[in-house]
Parts: structure tokens; sequence; C-alpha cells
């Protein structure tokens, strides 16, 4: 791109002009995505000139750098504003149709999904995975190309109000929200604001843009009055729009019928759990609207496996089974953790758990509700850390067969069970991202040993 229209889309001035008209093919917000002839946006005051010696050909800030070595502009406002007005500026470049994914859980996998079957019929891109903060969305705009037909962008919350200001600068043709949940009820005080805060992202959708929901989420479902676009539900317990009906279930494998514009699709999805047969409904629903055919779409999820920390279940040498859902950690897909690993008998069975983040005031009652539900499920052993590891036992104290341990980090867990390793062991690994389990998990046991649990496809 010329650098001037770029200077000019985010409303910066020259300090020090460029002698001669540049191109630039990159733009990077942060000092590890330099590369040489790329233009600087400094996010993280004092960067600029380090950014300079890694090759940057030009920089924008929002104050005259004491000194550049380079062409250097400067901006009004925040540096963050102005990446996303250049975003903005950008994406406006192009016919790419985008959906955006916003929800308390399961966000990744159904952009995942949609992502892989849209790139069946045309070229398609989506937000990378290291991408789930503020700067997911400019940057993953940023990365269209011409030839970009789709462009599957998840939402994670950043601050009150992002959603709207996000959705402006992404003018979604069509918006999933998978649901409400508990998640970031720290930050926004009660469902009712989270409820709101996502539905703002519609508001830059066009009257006739498809909003996705999920019927099954009561305070999801009769919100049609208050959407400006068309609405398409989908569900499990409701009649609605995109309707899933579980047939089998097993450690390994869900089998699904889809019922879509009076059509039933079977589906041998070889993922566990009820949560990513909501998963697979949500993507099936926005790939219908986008004229995917039903063949497509069925093929691709039939391919599909459970993402890494997101009930991906493994096995080693010695027989161990692990269920890795180390990826996030909310009370709803506590219990969805908790229902998958009740179907689990063995000698002995251990619940790894970390802190659910962001809950605010329910913080306590959430982790005692965890402590109760992963009992239920019949641990022998729930060896546990955070703030709020005394609830978790408090929780489960009524089960004389669970027993609790309390640890200062997830480091001091791993390092136990380095020391008390048994054959056949049943393990499950759940926190949140703070917990990262999944460190615990290759500290314990080797990768090399780690082996992905093959599904019994012809079952």
């Amino acid at each position: 791109m010329n650098l001037d229209w770029i200077i000019k889309a985010a409303d910066a001035e020259w300090v020090v002009k460029p002698q001669q008209e540049m191109q630039v093919d990159w733009i990077a917000a942060e000092l590890g995505e330099v590369r040489p002839g790329c233009l600087y946006l400094e996010l993280n005051p004092g960067t600029a000139e380090a950014a300079a010696s890694k090759g940057a050909a030009a920089i924008i800030s929002d104050h005259p750098p004491a000194e550049c070595s380079v062409p250097c502009a400067v901006s009004s406002g925040a540096p963050y504003d102005t990446l996303c007005r250049i975003a903005s500026w950008y994406r406006r470049q192009f016919h790419t149709r985008i959906v955006t994914i916003a929800g308390a859980d399961g966000k990744t996998t159904v952009r995942e999904m949609l992502y892989r079957i849209l790139s069946e019929e045309q070229k398609t891109s989506r937000t990378r995975w290291e991408l789930t903060g503020d700067l997911g969305v400019p940057e993953t705009l940023l990365g269209l190309d011409a030839d970009d037909r789709c462009a599957v962008v998840e939402m994670g919350f950043t601050t009150p109000g992002s959603f709207e200001r996000l959705g402006k600068i992404c003018r979604p043709s069509a918006a999933i929200i998978t649901g409400i949940g508990s998640a970031h009820l720290g930050s926004f005080g009660d469902k009712e604001t989270i409820l709101k805060e996502r539905m703002s992202l519609t508001r830059a959708m066009a009257s006739t843009d498809p909003v996705i929901l999920c019927a099954d989420d009561p305070m999801l479902y009769n919100l049609a009055g208050d959407v400006s676009g068309d609405v398409l539900y989908y569900g499990i317990e409701t009649p609605c729009d995109v309707n899933g009906k579980i047939v089998s279930q097993q450690r390994d494998m869900t089998v699904m019928d889809v019922s879509c514009y009076g059509k039933t699709t079977r589906i041998r999805l070889q993922m566990p759990g009820r949560g990513n047969c909501y998963n697979a409904l949500a993507a099936f629903a926005a790939a219908v609207l986008m004229s995917v055919p039903e063949t497509t779409i069925q093929r691709v999820l039939e391919r599909f496996r459970a993402l890494p920390g997101r009930l991906s279940l493994m096995t080693t040498s010695m027989g161990v089974t692990i269920i890795d859902d180390s990826w996030t950690s909310t009370p709803e897909s506590v219990r969805e953790a908790a229902d998958y690993f009740a179907q689990f008998e063995s000698k002995r069975k251990i619940a790894v758990l970390g802190e659910m983040e962001d809950l605010g005031t329910a913080a306590a009652s959430a982790h005692r509700a965890a402590g109760r539900r992963i009992a239920q499920a019949g641990a022998d052993m729930i060896l546990v850390c955070g703030e709020h590891a005394a609830e978790v036992q408090e929780g489960a104290a009524p089960y004389s067969r669970t027993r609790v341990q309390i640890f200062q980090s997830p480091d001091a867990i791993g390092q136990y069970l380095r020391t008390d390793r048994r054959d056949g062991d049943v393990l499950l690994f759940k926190g949140g991202r703070k917990s990262r389990l999944e460190t615990v998990i290759r500290y314990v046991y080797h990768d090399r040993d780690l082996k992905r649990a093959e599904p019994d496809v012809n079952s």
C-alpha cells in the first residue's frame, strides 16, 4: 500500500517526511512483529527507535520522538485508536464477507470449524491463534487480501463498549453469538450488561445481515425484536431454524442429526461433549447462510478434531488417559468437563483444577460448585491451586470418596504428579489461561509420550 494513503487514513501528519513515495506491505504494532520495510505503529512508548533498528521503514507515534532515523508521523489520539482507524479504512478496500463470532464458550472452535468449511468453497481468512486480545480484530483485518472472499473473525471482550466499536470497524456480513454465560462477570457486573455488550456489535450491521443465536440460551431466545437484522436460531432443546438431535454419545464421538430447512443431515463428530454439538450447529447455520452445500459441511465437520486444550483426549504409553480442557475455564465449561469426566471408569481419577477468572462476586460460589460437580463425577483426587482453592475444597467436602489437595501453584501440582504416576490413571486438566495447565501436562508427560486418542469411526 502507498504509505501516504495509510498516513491519511490514520489521521496523522508527517514530522519527518520520506524523501520519496514509499510502499509498505506490513504494519507491525509490536516489536516482535517488525520486519524490514514495514510501517511500525508505536503502541508501547519508547519503542520507535528499536523498531527502526530492526528494519521498520517508517513509524507512526502519538508524540514527536526525541530522535528518529526513519520517516515518522504523529497521529491524534491514542495509538490503538490509530490502529483501528487504519484497519477500518483497509477493510473498506475489499468486498470480503466477514463473519464475526462472540460468546462465552466455543468461539475458537466455531471459528475454526467455519473457516475450514468456507475454505472448501472459496479463499477464506481467519483470526490467527495468538490474536485474541485487543489487537485481534484490527490485525486480522489488516491481513485481508484481494482474493479473500470471506473472513471469520473471533471477538473477545476487551473493555466496555469495545464490541460496538469493533463491529463498526469490521462491518460484519453476519454475526454469531454462541451464548452469554458467566465469563467476565467480574468486569461487567451482571449477565444483562454482558448481553447488551455482545449484542452491540450488531449495530454496525445492515438490516438484511443475519445474526445467528443459540436458541437454548434463555437470554438470547426471543431477541429477534431487539435486532435490526434477520435472526437465525440454532439449538438442541428448543425448536428452531437449525435443530440438532443427539443420536448417540461416546467418549470420542458424538452422532447428531441436523435438521435445516426441511432437510436432515447426520453428522458423526469425532469429538465428545454436548458443547461441541452446539459449536457444530453454529458453524452449520453460518455455512448454510453462506450458501455452502450440506454435503460439504458434513464432510468437513466429520473430519474436524477437538482443538488442543478443549476436551482433547490423549493417552500415554503407561495407559494414562488425559482429558485436556485447559484452554479456559468458566462455570458452564466446568459442568461440561465434569459430565465428560463422569463417563470414565478407572482405579484412580484425578482432576487438576486451576482458577476460573474474572467472575467477580460470583467467584466463591462458582468454585464451590466446581468442587461439587467434579466430586460428583467420581474424582478420587482433586489437585487445585489459585485464590479460590479453599472454596473448591469446601464444595467437594461432602463427598468422602474425593480427597482435595491445595497447592501454591500449577508448577507445584506438576512436581507432585511427577512423583505419583500410576498406570491406568484418568486425569482431567481444567483451568483458566493464567493457570497454564497445558505446561503441567507437558512437564509430567513428555510430548513424545502423548498420543491423541483416535475415535472409532466405524461405531
